[in-house]
C-alpha cells in the first residue's frame, strides 16, 4: 500500500517581528505532498550545515517564502515522477536544492520564479550520480543583480529561463548524454549569460530569444561540445 503524506506549514510574521522562523525536515516515502509559506525576513527551510532531506516517488512539494534575506537549502535524494514548485518574492534570498545526488529523479520537474526583488542567489544541480536520469527545469527572473547557477549531470536534461530585468547572471552546465535542450527569453539589459552543453552521443540545442527591449549590454557566451566544455 502506498503512504501518503501531507503536511501543511504555514509561518506568518509581521513586518516588526518578522524573521527567524527555522524548519528542518527529514522524510523518506512515497506520495509526500509538501506546502511550505514563509513570510517575513531571515527566514530558513533547512541550512547548508543541516539541509532539509526528502526522498521518495511521486513527491509534489511547494515551498513560497515572501520577505527579504530569507535562506532555502534542501537535498532531494531520489524523487522520479516529482514535481517541486519554489518561489522567493523579496530582496538578498538565497537557495541551495542537490537533486538526484544518490538517486533516481527520472521524470522530475522543477519550477522556480523569483519575483520582485534583487540580489537573490539559486544554486541547483541535479545529478552526480547515474542513475538521476532526465529533468525538465523552469526559471522565471524578474529583477536586478540575480544569480543563477544551474548544473545538470544527467541524461535528457530540459532548462527553460524566462529573464526579466538587469544585470543578471546566468551560469549553466549540462553535461551527459542524450538531447539536452536550453531555451532562454531575455528582457532587459547587463546582464552575463553562460551556457555550456557538452553531449557524449546526442544533440545541443540552445534557444535565444532577445527581446526587442532585452539583451542591451549584456554578454551571451554559449559552448557546444562532445567533451571539454
Amino acid at each position: 500500500m502506498k503512504k501518503f503524506i501531507t503536511l501543511i506549514i504555514l509561518l506568518v510574521t509581521s513586518s516588526i517581528y518578522a524573521g527567524n522562523n527555522d524548519i528542518y525536515i527529514t522524510q523518506t516515502g512515497t506520495g509526500l505532498t509538501l506546502t511550505i509559506d514563509q513570510i517575513g525576513a531571515t527566514n530558513k527551510v533547512g541550512t547548508t550545515s543541516a539541509r532539509a532531506i526528502v526522498s521518495g516517488t511521486s513527491m509534489t512539494l511547494d515551498i513560497d517564502q515572501i520577505g527579504s534575506s530569507n535562506t532555502l537549502a534542501a537535498s532531494i535524494l531520489q524523487g522520479n515522477s516529482s514535481s517541486w514548485t519554489y518561489s522567493n518574492t523579496g530582496d538578498s534570498g538565497s537557495a541551495t536544492f542537490a537533486v538526484g545526488a544518490t538517486g533516481d529523479v527520472a521524470g522530475s520537474d522543477f519550477d522556480w520564479a523569483s519575483s520582485g526583488g534583487d540580489g537573490n542567489v539559486l544554486i541547483f544541480t541535479q545529478g552526480a550520480d547515474a542513475t538521476a536520469t532526465s529533468g525538465d527545469q523552469d526559471f522565471a527572473i524578474t529583477g536586478a543583480s540575480n544569480n543563477l547557477n544551474v548544473k545538470c549531470e544527467v541524461i535528457g536534461c530540459t532548462n527553460a529561463w524566462t529573464i526579466s530585468g538587469s544585470s543578471n547572471d546566468i551560469d549553466t552546465v549540462q553535461s551527459g548524454a542524450n538531447d539536452h535542450d536550453i531555451t532562454v527569453n531575455l528582457t532587459g539589459s547587463s546582464m552575463d549569460v553562460d551556457i555550456h552543453q557538452t553531449d557524449t552521443t546526442s544533440t545541443n540545442v540552445a534557444n535565444l530569444l532577445l527581446q526587442s527591449s532585452g539583451g542591451s549590454g549584456s554578454s551571451v557566451d554559449i559552448d557546444q561540445c562532445a567533451s571539454g566544455c
